[in-house]
């Protein structure tokens, strides 16, 4: 296959073969299993009782890229929507999960759109759209569902913006250029 033919087949936003749906789908059980274990660690630590999942929020916006980087859309938004139904079962914030997974999702996907994600820059951009967007519905959430003070949330989710998108970019660029070298990407 001709490079200009194979960065044109990475850009794409859609992919709906089998292996992409099938993919998602194992991979939102894996975000789950994820999702459940760092969520107990971040409980243990001081700042998750102050209601800042950071190991958790860096888990999730890793995962909710790597699937939409790996296999497109809808596939990022199965695999997101997927952990945030069962997180029904474990949080009041279900519901702002089941938005903020998918906006996540689906600006990682406009960023691989729009370059070729072969670049660190690529990456911080891409993190930084996921971890911001998903952050904008959990503050949301938290001021409407938790009835937290405004500027109380706005410092929370800053602080895990802070902490999550330089962590979950290096994790990203680390597996998905792993993945890509394996043949196993795409």
């Amino acid at each position: 296959m001709s490079e200009r033919k194979v960065l044109a087949q990475n850009n794409d936003f859609f992919r709906t073969d089998t292996k992409a749906l099938v993919g998602s789908v194992i991979f939102g059980i894996v975000f789950v299993i994820a999702s459940q274990a760092t969520g107990f660690v971040d409980n243990l630590l001081p700042t998750g009782k102050a209601g800042m999942y950071l190991i958790n929020g860096t888990c999730w916006a890793f995962l909710t890229a790597l699937v939409a980087l790996l296999y497109r859309q809808p596939a990022g938004v199965v695999a997101g929507e997927v952990e945030a139904i069962t997180s029904i079962f474990y949080s009041p914030l279900w519901i702002a999960f089941v938005f903020a997974n998918a906006l996540g999702s689906l600006g990682v996907s406009l960023v691989a759109k729009k370059f070729s994600m072969e670049k660190w820059s690529h990456h911080i951009l891409a993190q930084f759209v996921c971890n911001v967007l998903g952050n904008a519905v959990v503050f949301v959430g938290l001021i409407v569902i938790y009835n937290i003070p405004v500027r109380v949330a706005l410092v929370e989710i800053s602080i895990v913006i802070a902490f999550c998108w330089p962590c979950s970019t290096v994790l990203t660029k680390w597996a998905y250029d792993a993945l890509k070298k394996s043949g196993l990407a795409g």
